[in-house]
Protein backbone atom coordinates (compact mmCIF):
# COMPACT_ATOMS: atom_id res chain seq x y z
CA UNK A 1 0.00 0.00 0.00
CA UNK A 2 1.02 3.67 -1.13
CA UNK A 3 1.29 5.55 1.73
CA UNK A 4 0.98 9.39 0.62
CA UNK A 5 1.35 12.40 2.65
CA UNK A 6 -1.86 14.02 3.40
CA UNK A 7 -1.11 17.44 2.12
CA UNK A 8 -0.16 15.98 -1.14
CA UNK A 9 -2.87 13.28 -2.06
CA UNK A 10 -4.70 15.60 -4.11
CA UNK A 11 -1.74 15.70 -6.06
CA UNK A 12 -2.35 12.15 -6.37
CA UNK A 13 -5.27 12.19 -8.00
CA UNK A 14 -4.44 14.01 -10.77
CA UNK A 15 -1.72 11.39 -12.09
CA UNK A 16 -1.99 7.82 -12.99
CA UNK A 17 -1.29 4.54 -10.55
CA UNK A 18 1.85 4.40 -13.08
CA UNK A 19 3.22 7.81 -11.77
CA UNK A 20 2.44 7.78 -8.26
CA UNK A 21 4.48 4.33 -8.02
CA UNK A 22 7.04 5.72 -9.71
CA UNK A 23 7.09 8.92 -7.55
CA UNK A 24 6.44 6.87 -3.86
CA UNK A 25 6.97 3.34 -4.47
CA UNK A 26 10.01 1.88 -2.43
CA UNK A 27 12.55 0.24 -4.77
CA UNK A 28 11.85 2.18 -7.85
CA UNK A 29 14.83 4.47 -9.55
CA UNK A 30 12.65 7.67 -8.62
CA UNK A 31 11.13 10.56 -9.43
CA UNK A 32 13.74 11.51 -12.12
CA UNK A 33 13.09 8.15 -13.66
CA UNK A 34 9.95 9.28 -14.90
CA UNK A 35 11.04 12.11 -16.56
CA UNK A 36 13.17 12.64 -19.43
CA UNK A 37 15.12 15.61 -17.12
CA UNK A 38 19.46 16.31 -18.42
CA UNK A 39 21.59 16.64 -15.56
CA UNK A 40 24.43 19.21 -16.14
CA UNK A 41 27.52 18.79 -13.68
CA UNK A 42 30.03 16.01 -13.03
CA UNK A 43 29.44 14.77 -9.18
CA UNK A 44 30.92 17.26 -6.67
CA UNK A 45 33.93 16.41 -5.16
CA UNK A 46 35.06 15.35 -1.82
CA UNK A 47 34.19 18.17 0.22
CA UNK A 48 31.95 20.05 -1.74
CA UNK A 49 28.40 20.41 -1.12
CA UNK A 50 26.01 19.13 -4.05
CA UNK A 51 22.71 20.68 -4.78
CA UNK A 52 20.37 20.09 -7.48
CA UNK A 53 18.57 23.05 -9.94
CA UNK A 54 15.42 22.25 -11.69
CA UNK A 55 15.17 24.48 -14.61
CA UNK A 56 13.26 24.43 -17.88
CA UNK A 57 16.55 25.47 -19.87
CA UNK A 58 19.11 22.81 -20.91
CA UNK A 59 22.45 24.70 -20.87
CA UNK A 60 23.36 22.60 -23.95
CA UNK A 61 21.37 24.48 -26.03
CA UNK A 62 23.40 27.00 -27.72
CA UNK A 63 20.13 27.67 -29.88
CA UNK A 64 18.44 29.55 -26.79
CA UNK A 65 19.76 32.69 -25.96
CA UNK A 66 18.34 32.17 -22.13
CA UNK A 67 19.67 28.82 -22.31
CA UNK A 68 23.31 30.08 -23.32
CA UNK A 69 23.00 32.66 -20.14
CA UNK A 70 21.88 30.11 -17.88
CA UNK A 71 25.22 28.43 -19.23
CA UNK A 72 27.33 31.50 -18.17
CA UNK A 73 25.90 32.54 -15.10
CA UNK A 74 26.34 28.70 -13.36
CA UNK A 75 29.89 28.72 -14.46
CA UNK A 76 30.33 32.40 -12.98
CA UNK A 77 28.28 31.05 -10.01
CA UNK A 78 31.16 27.63 -9.63
CA UNK A 79 33.87 29.58 -9.85
CA UNK A 80 32.65 32.08 -7.01
CA UNK A 81 31.89 29.13 -4.92
CA UNK A 82 34.13 26.62 -5.19
CA UNK A 83 32.55 24.55 -2.53
CA UNK A 84 29.25 23.94 -4.00
CA UNK A 85 29.00 21.78 -6.85
CA UNK A 86 25.59 22.80 -8.57
CA UNK A 87 23.80 19.92 -10.65
CA UNK A 88 21.33 21.25 -13.12
CA UNK A 89 18.15 19.38 -14.20
CA UNK A 90 15.99 19.77 -16.56
CA UNK A 91 12.27 19.43 -17.04
CA UNK A 92 9.62 20.69 -19.44
CA UNK A 93 8.18 23.71 -18.42
CA UNK A 94 4.73 23.01 -18.15
CA UNK A 95 5.10 20.47 -15.80
CA UNK A 96 8.37 21.99 -13.37
CA UNK A 97 4.96 22.57 -10.72
CA UNK A 98 3.85 19.21 -10.68
CA UNK A 99 7.13 17.53 -10.44
CA UNK A 100 8.33 19.70 -7.74
CA UNK A 101 4.90 18.75 -5.33
CA UNK A 102 5.80 14.64 -6.47
CA UNK A 103 9.61 15.18 -6.01
CA UNK A 104 9.06 17.32 -1.95
CA UNK A 105 6.28 14.69 -1.16
CA UNK A 106 8.65 11.90 -2.04
CA UNK A 107 11.64 13.00 0.39
CA UNK A 108 13.34 14.09 -3.16
CA UNK A 109 13.07 17.51 -3.51
CA UNK A 110 15.94 19.78 -5.27
CA UNK A 111 17.48 22.65 -3.63
CA UNK A 112 16.26 25.35 -5.85
CA UNK A 113 13.36 25.43 -8.49
CA UNK A 114 13.05 27.70 -11.00
CA UNK A 115 8.64 28.09 -11.52
CA UNK A 116 6.23 29.99 -12.56
CA UNK A 117 4.69 33.09 -10.40
CA UNK A 118 1.50 31.41 -10.67
CA UNK A 119 2.37 28.54 -8.74
CA UNK A 120 3.29 30.08 -6.06
CA UNK A 121 0.09 30.06 -4.36
CA UNK A 122 -0.25 26.25 -4.98
CA UNK A 123 2.78 25.39 -3.71
CA UNK A 124 2.66 27.59 -0.62
CA UNK A 125 -0.67 25.89 0.02
CA UNK A 126 1.04 22.50 -0.20
CA UNK A 127 3.44 23.44 2.15
CA UNK A 128 6.24 22.42 -0.51
CA UNK A 129 8.18 25.75 -0.59
CA UNK A 130 10.04 27.27 2.42
CA UNK A 131 9.56 30.97 3.49
CA UNK A 132 12.73 32.65 2.70
CA UNK A 133 12.28 35.58 5.82
CA UNK A 134 14.82 34.29 7.63
CA UNK A 135 17.47 35.26 4.94
CA UNK A 136 16.65 38.44 4.51
CA UNK A 137 15.35 39.20 8.04
CA UNK A 138 18.46 41.65 8.03
CA UNK A 139 17.99 43.76 4.83
CA UNK A 140 17.48 47.70 5.03
CA UNK A 141 14.79 49.29 3.26
CA UNK A 142 16.83 50.38 0.79
CA UNK A 143 18.06 46.87 -0.08
CA UNK A 144 14.73 45.65 -0.37
CA UNK A 145 13.46 48.77 -2.36
CA UNK A 146 16.28 47.69 -5.01
CA UNK A 147 13.62 45.77 -6.87
CA UNK A 148 12.09 47.20 -10.61
CA UNK A 149 9.12 44.96 -9.30
CA UNK A 150 6.99 45.42 -6.09
CA UNK A 151 8.61 43.04 -3.32
CA UNK A 152 4.78 42.19 -2.27
CA UNK A 153 4.55 40.47 -5.73
CA UNK A 154 6.18 37.06 -4.60
CA UNK A 155 5.00 37.84 -0.61
CA UNK A 156 2.11 35.29 0.47
CA UNK A 157 0.30 35.24 4.02
CA UNK A 158 3.04 37.96 4.97
CA UNK A 159 6.33 35.66 4.47
CA UNK A 160 8.84 36.35 1.47
CA UNK A 161 8.04 32.76 -0.25
CA UNK A 162 10.00 33.59 -4.07
CA UNK A 163 12.08 36.02 -5.96
CA UNK A 164 11.54 36.86 -9.17
CA UNK A 165 14.59 35.67 -12.19
CA UNK A 166 13.61 38.30 -14.08
CA UNK A 167 10.84 41.19 -15.38
CA UNK A 168 8.89 40.85 -18.26
CA UNK A 169 6.30 42.47 -19.84
CA UNK A 170 3.95 39.19 -20.78
CA UNK A 171 1.08 41.24 -23.13
CA UNK A 172 3.71 42.81 -25.83
CA UNK A 173 2.77 43.11 -29.51
CA UNK A 174 4.58 41.05 -31.63
CA UNK A 175 3.60 41.44 -35.33
CA UNK A 176 4.92 40.39 -39.13
CA UNK A 177 6.71 43.51 -40.51
CA UNK A 178 6.83 41.78 -43.77
CA UNK A 179 2.51 40.83 -43.65
CA UNK A 180 2.16 44.31 -41.94
CA UNK A 181 3.92 46.45 -44.47
CA UNK A 182 2.83 44.40 -47.74
CA UNK A 183 -0.65 45.24 -46.90
CA UNK A 184 0.47 49.11 -46.89
CA UNK A 185 0.27 49.52 -43.05
CA UNK A 186 2.11 51.31 -40.78
CA UNK A 187 2.53 51.83 -37.66
CA UNK A 188 1.39 49.36 -34.52
CA UNK A 189 -2.09 49.69 -33.63
CA UNK A 190 -3.10 51.93 -30.42
CA UNK A 191 -6.33 50.52 -29.86
CA UNK A 192 -7.92 46.87 -30.39
CA UNK A 193 -10.38 48.63 -32.62
CA UNK A 194 -7.19 49.45 -34.89
CA UNK A 195 -5.95 46.25 -33.86
CA UNK A 196 -8.85 44.60 -35.63
CA UNK A 197 -9.24 46.59 -38.37
CA UNK A 198 -5.81 46.14 -39.51
CA UNK A 199 -5.79 42.30 -38.92
CA UNK A 200 -8.85 42.44 -41.45
CA UNK A 201 -6.55 43.90 -43.80
CA UNK A 202 -4.27 41.55 -43.79
CA UNK A 203 -6.35 38.18 -42.72
CA UNK A 204 -6.56 36.66 -46.33
CA UNK A 205 -6.14 33.20 -47.86
CA UNK A 206 -4.01 30.86 -45.59
CA UNK A 207 -2.73 34.29 -43.20
CA UNK A 208 -4.42 34.89 -40.31
CA UNK A 209 -4.73 37.93 -37.67
CA UNK A 210 -4.68 36.89 -34.19
CA UNK A 211 -4.85 33.51 -32.38
CA UNK A 212 -5.92 33.50 -28.47
CA UNK A 213 -5.43 29.63 -27.50
CA UNK A 214 -8.22 27.90 -25.49
CA UNK A 215 -6.42 24.33 -25.01
CA UNK A 216 -6.51 23.48 -21.29
CA UNK A 217 -2.71 21.86 -22.07
CA UNK A 218 -0.89 24.31 -20.79
CA UNK A 219 -3.24 25.60 -18.55
CA UNK A 220 -4.89 28.29 -20.51
CA UNK A 221 -1.28 30.25 -19.90
CA UNK A 222 -1.80 32.67 -22.87
CA UNK A 223 -5.12 33.96 -21.95
CA UNK A 224 -4.28 34.56 -18.24
CA UNK A 225 -1.81 36.77 -19.80
CA UNK A 226 -3.35 38.72 -22.11
CA UNK A 227 -6.82 38.64 -21.10
CA UNK A 228 -5.77 40.70 -17.30
CA UNK A 229 -4.38 43.88 -19.08
CA UNK A 230 -7.97 44.09 -21.65
CA UNK A 231 -10.12 43.44 -18.29
CA UNK A 232 -7.94 46.24 -16.47
CA UNK A 233 -8.15 48.82 -18.99
CA UNK A 234 -11.73 48.26 -18.98
CA UNK A 235 -11.56 48.63 -15.00
CA UNK A 236 -12.55 45.36 -14.13
CA UNK A 237 -10.67 41.92 -13.27
CA UNK A 238 -10.92 38.46 -13.70
CA UNK A 239 -11.36 37.75 -9.84
CA UNK A 240 -12.42 40.15 -7.11
CA UNK A 241 -9.21 40.64 -5.12
CA UNK A 242 -10.46 41.22 -1.55
CA UNK A 243 -13.43 39.13 -1.66
CA UNK A 244 -12.15 36.34 -4.17
CA UNK A 245 -15.31 36.14 -6.00
CA UNK A 246 -15.61 35.92 -9.52
CA UNK A 247 -15.58 39.11 -11.79
CA UNK A 248 -14.68 37.91 -15.08
CA UNK A 249 -18.16 37.57 -16.18
CA UNK A 250 -19.00 41.21 -15.90
CA UNK A 251 -19.36 44.34 -18.54
CA UNK A 252 -15.44 44.26 -19.08
CA UNK A 253 -15.57 40.12 -19.65
CA UNK A 254 -18.19 40.13 -21.44
CA UNK A 255 -16.83 42.65 -23.62
CA UNK A 256 -13.82 40.68 -23.92
CA UNK A 257 -15.54 37.09 -24.96
CA UNK A 258 -17.84 38.66 -27.47
CA UNK A 259 -14.65 40.54 -29.41
CA UNK A 260 -13.09 36.63 -29.25
CA UNK A 261 -16.14 35.73 -30.41
CA UNK A 262 -16.09 38.30 -33.41
CA UNK A 263 -12.70 37.63 -34.36
CA UNK A 264 -14.00 33.96 -35.32
CA UNK A 265 -17.42 34.95 -36.85
CA UNK A 266 -17.38 38.33 -37.70
CA UNK A 267 -14.39 39.66 -38.17
CA UNK A 268 -12.60 36.44 -39.56
CA UNK A 269 -9.39 36.82 -38.65
CA UNK A 270 -8.90 33.86 -35.76
CA UNK A 271 -10.24 30.22 -36.45
CA UNK A 272 -12.30 28.42 -34.67
CA UNK A 273 -9.44 25.93 -33.94
CA UNK A 274 -8.06 28.33 -31.84
CA UNK A 275 -9.95 26.36 -28.78
CA UNK A 276 -7.56 22.88 -29.39
CA UNK A 277 -4.58 25.05 -29.74
CA UNK A 278 -1.62 26.07 -26.77
CA UNK A 279 0.53 28.57 -27.02
CA UNK A 280 3.62 26.80 -28.95
CA UNK A 281 0.79 26.10 -31.69
CA UNK A 282 0.66 29.72 -31.93
CA UNK A 283 4.46 30.22 -32.02
CA UNK A 284 4.37 28.19 -34.67
CA UNK A 285 2.18 29.72 -36.45
CA UNK A 286 3.64 33.14 -36.08
CA UNK A 287 6.86 31.49 -37.25
CA UNK A 288 5.89 30.36 -40.50
CA UNK A 289 4.37 33.48 -41.64
CA UNK A 290 1.00 32.91 -41.60
CA UNK A 291 -0.03 34.90 -38.28
CA UNK A 292 0.27 38.56 -38.45
CA UNK A 293 -0.22 39.46 -34.55
CA UNK A 294 0.64 37.64 -31.08
CA UNK A 295 1.01 38.93 -27.49
CA UNK A 296 3.92 37.30 -26.06
CA UNK A 297 6.53 38.48 -23.26
CA UNK A 298 10.13 40.52 -23.80
CA UNK A 299 12.03 37.36 -23.69
CA UNK A 300 11.11 36.28 -26.60
CA UNK A 301 12.79 38.08 -28.29
CA UNK A 302 16.12 37.60 -27.96
CA UNK A 303 15.73 34.03 -29.69
CA UNK A 304 12.63 35.32 -32.01
CA UNK A 305 14.74 37.97 -33.44
CA UNK A 306 17.56 35.93 -34.24
CA UNK A 307 14.84 33.01 -35.69
CA UNK A 308 16.32 32.88 -39.48
CA UNK A 309 12.91 32.51 -41.10
CA UNK A 310 11.31 35.63 -39.14
CA UNK A 311 15.16 37.42 -38.72
CA UNK A 312 14.26 41.73 -39.42
CA UNK A 313 10.80 40.84 -40.17
CA UNK A 314 9.01 40.88 -36.67
CA UNK A 315 8.69 44.18 -34.38
CA UNK A 316 7.22 44.81 -30.94
CA UNK A 317 4.96 47.23 -29.25
CA UNK A 318 2.71 47.93 -26.10
CA UNK A 319 -0.74 46.15 -26.24
CA UNK A 320 -3.69 48.12 -27.34
CA UNK A 321 -5.85 50.02 -24.98
CA UNK A 322 -8.97 47.68 -25.08
CA UNK A 323 -11.17 50.68 -23.83
CA UNK A 324 -9.90 51.95 -27.18
CA UNK A 325 -8.28 54.88 -25.74
CA UNK A 326 -5.31 55.61 -27.99
CA UNK A 327 -3.45 58.24 -25.49
CA UNK A 328 -2.53 55.42 -23.51
CA UNK A 329 -1.82 51.46 -23.86
CA UNK A 330 -3.28 48.44 -21.83
CA UNK A 331 -1.78 48.27 -18.37
CA UNK A 332 1.49 45.98 -18.57
CA UNK A 333 1.01 42.60 -16.86
CA UNK A 334 4.41 41.11 -15.69
CA UNK A 335 2.56 37.80 -14.34
CA UNK A 336 3.86 34.67 -16.31
CA UNK A 337 7.46 35.35 -15.90
CA UNK A 338 9.91 32.60 -13.63
CA UNK A 339 10.54 32.89 -10.08
CA UNK A 340 13.35 31.20 -8.12
CA UNK A 341 12.04 28.92 -5.15
CA UNK A 342 13.86 26.97 -1.85
CA UNK A 343 11.50 23.49 -1.62
CA UNK A 344 10.95 22.01 1.48
CA UNK A 345 13.79 19.86 2.61
CA UNK A 346 16.37 21.41 0.45
CA UNK A 347 19.77 21.83 1.73
CA UNK A 348 18.83 25.56 2.56
CA UNK A 349 22.02 27.22 3.13
CA UNK A 350 23.80 26.14 -0.16
CA UNK A 351 20.25 26.77 -1.73
CA UNK A 352 20.72 30.23 -0.68
CA UNK A 353 23.83 31.10 -2.04
CA UNK A 354 22.51 29.90 -5.21
CA UNK A 355 19.46 32.01 -5.17
CA UNK A 356 21.41 34.95 -3.99
CA UNK A 357 24.11 34.52 -6.97
CA UNK A 358 20.81 34.26 -9.75
CA UNK A 359 19.44 37.86 -8.76
CA UNK A 360 22.79 39.61 -8.04
CA UNK A 361 24.46 42.17 -10.55
CA UNK A 362 26.54 39.81 -11.85
CA UNK A 363 24.05 37.37 -13.54
CA UNK A 364 21.31 39.93 -14.08
CA UNK A 365 24.04 41.48 -16.35
CA UNK A 366 24.85 37.90 -18.34
CA UNK A 367 20.90 37.28 -18.62
CA UNK A 368 20.48 40.76 -20.12
CA UNK A 369 23.37 40.55 -22.27
CA UNK A 370 23.10 37.39 -23.60
CA UNK A 371 19.88 36.13 -23.12
CA UNK A 372 17.67 39.41 -23.42
CA UNK A 373 15.89 39.25 -20.00
CA UNK A 374 15.19 42.59 -18.20
CA UNK A 375 17.15 43.15 -14.59
CA UNK A 376 14.76 42.43 -11.54
CA UNK A 377 17.13 44.47 -9.34
CA UNK A 378 17.57 48.80 -10.22
CA UNK A 379 21.52 48.56 -9.28
CA UNK A 380 21.73 46.47 -12.18
CA UNK A 381 20.37 48.97 -14.61
CA UNK A 382 23.49 51.13 -13.87
CA UNK A 383 25.50 49.53 -15.47
CA UNK A 384 27.04 51.40 -18.90
CA UNK A 385 25.43 48.23 -21.13
CA UNK A 386 22.18 49.68 -20.68
CA UNK A 387 22.99 53.14 -22.10
CA UNK A 388 24.30 51.45 -24.95
CA UNK A 389 22.51 50.98 -28.76
CA UNK A 390 22.07 47.54 -27.61
CA UNK A 391 20.19 48.27 -24.78
CA UNK A 392 17.90 50.72 -26.25
CA UNK A 393 15.08 48.44 -26.76
CA UNK A 394 15.15 46.56 -22.84
CA UNK A 395 14.79 50.19 -21.70
CA UNK A 396 11.62 51.11 -24.07
CA UNK A 397 10.16 47.92 -21.80
CA UNK A 398 11.11 48.77 -19.09
CA UNK A 399 9.95 52.41 -19.15
CA UNK A 400 6.48 50.77 -20.65
CA UNK A 401 6.37 48.64 -16.77
CA UNK A 402 7.26 52.02 -15.10
CA UNK A 403 4.80 54.03 -16.49
CA UNK A 404 2.11 51.60 -17.20
CA UNK A 405 2.19 49.36 -14.21
CA UNK A 406 -1.03 47.23 -12.59
CA UNK A 407 -0.88 45.38 -9.18
CA UNK A 408 -0.35 41.62 -10.41
CA UNK A 409 -3.35 39.95 -8.36
CA UNK A 410 -3.39 36.89 -10.67
CA UNK A 411 -1.07 35.86 -8.76
CA UNK A 412 -3.44 36.42 -5.16
CA UNK A 413 -5.62 34.10 -7.10
CA UNK A 414 -5.98 30.87 -4.22
CA UNK A 415 -7.88 28.47 -6.90
CA UNK A 416 -6.30 29.97 -10.07
CA UNK A 417 -5.99 25.94 -11.53
CA UNK A 418 -9.87 25.96 -11.08
CA UNK A 419 -10.41 29.62 -12.65
CA UNK A 420 -8.33 28.35 -15.89
CA UNK A 421 -10.49 25.22 -15.68
CA UNK A 422 -13.82 26.77 -15.65
CA UNK A 423 -13.00 29.43 -18.10
CA UNK A 424 -11.35 27.99 -20.65
CA UNK A 425 -14.47 25.74 -20.98
CA UNK A 426 -16.62 29.07 -21.01
CA UNK A 427 -14.22 30.03 -24.10
CA UNK A 428 -14.59 27.01 -26.09
CA UNK A 429 -18.18 26.91 -25.72
CA UNK A 430 -18.24 30.42 -26.59
CA UNK A 431 -16.07 30.16 -29.82
CA UNK A 432 -16.57 26.38 -30.92
CA UNK A 433 -20.42 26.37 -29.96
CA UNK A 434 -20.66 30.17 -30.68
CA UNK A 435 -22.38 30.17 -27.50
CA UNK A 436 -24.40 33.22 -25.94
CA UNK A 437 -21.77 35.42 -24.28
CA UNK A 438 -23.01 36.21 -21.08
CA UNK A 439 -25.12 33.68 -20.00
CA UNK A 440 -22.20 30.84 -20.46
CA UNK A 441 -19.83 33.34 -18.61
CA UNK A 442 -22.78 33.80 -15.79
CA UNK A 443 -22.53 29.76 -15.80
CA UNK A 444 -18.62 29.55 -15.38
CA UNK A 445 -18.65 32.49 -12.61
CA UNK A 446 -21.70 30.30 -10.24
CA UNK A 447 -19.35 27.48 -10.80
CA UNK A 448 -16.01 28.83 -10.11
CA UNK A 449 -17.75 30.39 -6.76
CA UNK A 450 -19.29 27.43 -5.83
CA UNK A 451 -15.94 25.26 -5.50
Amino acid sequence: MISIPREFRWVAGRITRREVLQVFGAGTIGLLAKTPARAQGAPAAKGKTTIRYWTFLNSNDTQNARARAQAQILAAFRTSHPDIEVVEEVFPWQTLQQQLLQAVAANRPPDVSKQLDRSLVALNEAGAIIPLDEFVVGWSAERKSDYVYAWDDTVLDGKKMAFRQAVRPANLLYYRTDLYEAAGLKGAPRTFKEFTESAKAIAKGQILGYIMPLSKSDGLGKFLDQAPPMYWSLGGDLVDPKTGKATFHLEAGQKILQWLQDCVYVHKISPVGEVSMDAEAVNQTFWAGTLVYEFTHSASWATWSQKEAIKGRIETAAMPNFADDPSKPAPVSTVGAWTLVIPRGAKKEAAWKLMEFLQNNEAELIDARVGGELPTRKSTLRDPFFQSPEAKRMMGWLKLVRENPHPATTLRIKKLPLLADVLADAAQQIIANKADVKGTLGVAAQKYDAQ
